[in-house]
């Protein structure tokens, strides 16, 4: 993801391209309040099984995981195998589970494109006989009623294989010596040759230019860092619906934090992106007892995520990375079906929901809708569930899960809720107060 990725300046602006606004175009509105979507890290790194997708191939990472030289990363390229892949049931069962858009890895930081790409000599058209994988996943969404995200990543580690150094933080000095292909010490990065900037930014943009021209509408672009080869405006006169993230061109439609809840809420369209299962890695591995995409972490730990999210106004982006042969693991769909029985009772607190006053006014995250306000009541929470400086008692207030009704204490404009013990599920239990006219 782009928070590790090298540093590259965005391109700056030209005369002729206007100062950046966010999109109007009323095919892209549905993003500001999607709710949940589905990240999917996918590439060659799922054949080791013990590495990151990208990261996998840097020594030195300050976060940990599995690490092989960036000569043993490349060559898993023949044994990529996607046998089985089943971008619909993936995405059917995202769907059932609530989710509004599904953005995958077209081509991660290793350079691997996952569409057999004119451009470049590194991909599915080199080593899978050419065989589209970005298609079926784009027509699967479409089947499945979810909007169509695609990621690309600019920066290009197979392209710049020798004329970059794989040690994170690499210095040169004793000690942080710069790492060549197979992690030898180099006295110094090779400089790169006269014309390769310009071939890498016609590179770039050439596989943009077939992302955004040989699939259809596609309604989220998410770069993870420069060269920004197409500005902005050339995206949107190609795909006038889309929504686009700031990481290549430092503005976009919507803010990406990633992996780290914000301190408060952010301005505009926004969305969190985290992984979910137990893994400080994006792509598929299981060699790691504790660190598996095996394993998934509970639903209760996602919805703590996702409330605070919707309570704030953004969106959220959970990651889940495919098997090499293309399936995902059977705990995906076991936790899609917890959250989807979840969503089945109290959904409509979070889909279609504004942000609410917390925590200025709750003691509890609050999401709301119309005259209603739904408090949401997480896992571990302790101490009174309040509403303060409310101008009336509520009309009702209820249970989101079961319907019955919950007893309240209104005193001073402070709403006080007195639940049962016995309503406590360990997951979200959702209360509805109804505030009336």
């Amino acid at each position: 993801m782009g928070k590790r990725t090298r540093a590259v300046a965005p391109m700056a602006g030209s005369a002729a391209e206007p100062p950046f606004e966010r999109t109007t175009h009323p095919d892209a509105q549905w993003f500001g309040n999607a709710g949940l979507g589905l990240f999917v890290h996918w590439g060659i790194s799922s054949v080791d099984r013990g590495i990151d997708l990208s990261w996998g191939m840097m020594a030195d990472k300050p976060w940990g995981g599995g690490t092989i030289t960036p000569e043993q990363y490349f060559a898993l390229a023949p044994r990529f195998s996607p046998r089985h892949y089943e971008p619909d049931r993936w995405l059917a069962a995202a769907r059932e589970a609530g989710f509004a858009y599904a953005v995958m890895t077209a081509k991660h930081h290793d350079g691997f494109a996952l569409w057999p790409s004119a451009h470049g000599h590194f991909g599915v058209r080199q080593h899978l006989q050419g065989r589209d994988l970005v298609r079926p996943f784009v027509e699967a969404c479409r089947r499945q009623g979810l909007r169509v995200g695609l990621y690309y990543s600019p920066p290009d580690w197979f392209w710049h294989r020798h004329h970059m150094s794989f040690r994170y933080g690499s210095t040169g000095a004793p000690g942080r010596e710069h790492l060549g292909l197979r992690h030898e010490p180099l006295s110094c990065v090779a400089p790169e040759p006269a014309g390769f900037d310009d071939d890498f930014r016609a590179y770039v943009r050439g596989q943009a230019l077939e992302l955004l021209t040989a699939y259809g509408n596609i309604d989220v672009l998410f770069f993870d860092g420069g060269p920004a080869a197409l500005s902005v405006n050339e995206i949107r006169q190609l795909q006038p619906g889309i929504v686009i993230n700031p990481r290549a061109h430092g503005e976009g439609d919507y803010l990406t934090p990633e992996c780290e809840m914000p301190a408060r809420p952010l301005p505009g369209w926004w969305e969190l992106c985290e992984i979910w299962p137990p893994s400080c890695g994006w792509g598929y591995s299981d060699r790691y007892p504790g660190s598996s995409h095996r394993e998934y972490r509970t639903v209760g730990w996602l919805l703590s995520r996702f409330v605070r999210v919707r309570s704030w106004g953004g969106n959220y982006l959970i990651n889940c990375g495919p098997m090499a042969d293309g399936r995902m693991p059977r705990t995906y769909y076991q936790r899609l079906r917890e959250l989807g029985a979840w969503m089945g009772h109290s959904g409509e607190s979070l889909l279609g929901t504004q942000a609410g006053p917390y925590p200025e006014v709750g003691t509890v995250p609050i999401t709301v809708r119309g005259t209603t306000w739904y408090l949401h009541v997480g896992l571990g929470h302790q101490g009174p569930i309040r509403v303060r400086g409310a101008a009336r008692a509520p009309r009702a207030v209820r249970l989101q899960r079961t319907g019955e009704p919950v007893r309240w204490r209104f005193l001073r404009g402070v709403l006080t809720l007195e639940p049962s013990i016995y309503v406590w599920t360990g997951l979200d239990d959702v209360f509805a107060i109804e505030w009336g006219g």
